[in-house]
């Protein structure tokens, strides 16, 4: 296993490595159009090829590794935390909250929510800079993708609550948030590392 996650490091560093030199590598930049060449196939000058405006194919795809690489862990960053807000103190708080926390996680997995993704890129004006436009989807795919870790936050934090060293805690005196932060936290942390 060591190894296999040696060489899956040493590729997303690769990949790393071009997108943040993407003005050497890139043949030519991200929007340069060859009205000359649209839709050609790969070939020594455009080594993916070309789009329908004539646009290099490999540039495109090095400028857009890096917005890739920084906002899609920011999204992961943002449902990671909204997990841990419902499901983490759903299973830590039990009884009626984690039945609402748990009820509002299944109608949220129910709902399809890439229509509403698509409905918000749609009504965000023509003039919008990019930017902002990709900001606002990957805030919204943050926002909307927190449910299914929130499932198994709560029962990791449930299984955690009734284990026999949060008994011993609570019996030294322990109690409330506290134990919530010396020993549930700290032992969800694989688990929220894994759902990130």
């Amino acid at each position: 296993m060591k190894r296999v996650r040696q060489c899956a490091a040493a590729i997303l560093l690769v990949v790393v490595a071009a997108s943040l030199g993407a003005s050497l590598l890139a043949p030519a930049d991200y929007a340069t159009q060859f009205r000359e060449a649209p839709n050609s196939p790969p070939s020594r000058q455009h080594l993916l090829g070309t789009d329908a405006l004539g646009r290099d194919r490999f540039s495109r795809v090095l400028y857009g590794t890096r917005v890739s690489l920084l906002l899609a862990p920011a999204a992961a960053l943002i449902s990671t935390l909204l997990a841990a807000v419902v499901g983490g103190l759903a299973g830590y708080l039990g009884g009626a909250w984690k039945k609402a926390a748990m009820s509002m996680t299944d109608l949220f997995l129910s709902l399809p929510w890439l229509f509403l993704l698509i409905t918000v890129r749609a009504l965000l004006p023509l003039n919008v800079a990019p930017m902002t436009s990709v900001v606002v989807t990957f805030a919204l795919l943050g926002a909307l993708g927190w449910a299914a870790s929130a499932r198994v936050l709560c029962a990791g934090a449930t299984a955690i609550r009734d284990s026999e060293f949060v008994m011993q805690a609570r019996a030294s005196g322990l109690h409330g948030w506290r134990l919530l932060g010396v020993h549930i936290i700290p032992n969800l942390k694989p688990v929220l590392l894994a759902q990130f």
